[in-house]
């Protein structure tokens, strides 16, 4: 059974008990799913803050007066589920005030990122129209992802939407990931290595879960 949770106004997390992965030793690591509404023209403003460029470098995608714009994307997550972190990060989160199992699963994604998935790039985007139980104002845009394969992404107006749609839609599809969840985690990562050695890292393979 799926559970969604909200994050924030901008976050939910979403798990399954059958959503795992496998190392080959000790018991499968329990995964779950952060999705989250990115405003891109914000990220772009503040990326040319930061290069304090004259000219920047988004100013062609979005124009500050449009009321067209169409920003927002769903960025997506996997995340060990709570329970077979390693406790060496629990304790830590636990002394920076992470009193709950929400502010456990924040803090681990705020501080330590996840495995990155396209959503979007999992089944086209525009074939999910008529998915949602309404009609988001939505603008389908082809982009290259970090391999240089061109992918569809939907892009919304609105972060409110944008998360209905995350709940009614994504989370609902999200299952389908971890049908290959082993290709997924063998994929590369811009940090280095792959998938699987970002989950290690968060439960030390075999430390917690192993105990459970």
């Amino acid at each position: 059974m799926i559970s969604i949770l909200d994050l924030d106004e901008r976050r939910i997390y979403v798990e399954n008990e059958k959503w795992s992965c496998y190392f080959g030793f000790g018991r499968p690591v329990r995964l779950g799913l952060v999705l989250e509404a990115v405003d891109l023209a914000a990220e772009s403003d503040r990326c040319n803050e930061d290069l304090d460029q004259e000219n920047p470098i988004f100013e062609s995608y979005w124009e500050e007066d449009s009321e067209q714009q169409y920003s927002i994307v769903i960025d997506a997550y996997i995340i060990p589920q709570p329970e077979y972190l390693d406790e060496g990060i629990v304790d830590q989160a636990r002394d920076e005030g992470a009193s709950s199992r929400l502010d456990l699963i924040s803090y681990v994604y705020e501080n330590y990122g996840g495995v990155p998935v396209n959503i979007d790039a999992l089944q086209p985007a525009k074939s999910s129209c008529g998915f949602s139980s309404f009609v988001a104002e939505t603008n389908i845009s082809s982009v290259e992802d970090p391999s240089g394969d061109e992918i569809e992404m939907r892009h919304f107006q609105d972060r409110s939407e944008a998360m209905k749609f995350a709940k009614d839609f994504h989370a609902v599809y999200a299952g389908q990931l971890f049908s290959f969840i082993d290709l997924l985690l063998d994929n590369p990562l811009r940090a280095g290595g792959t998938g699987w050695d970002k989950i290690r890292d968060l439960t030390k393979a075999g430390s917690t879960y192993s105990k459970k």
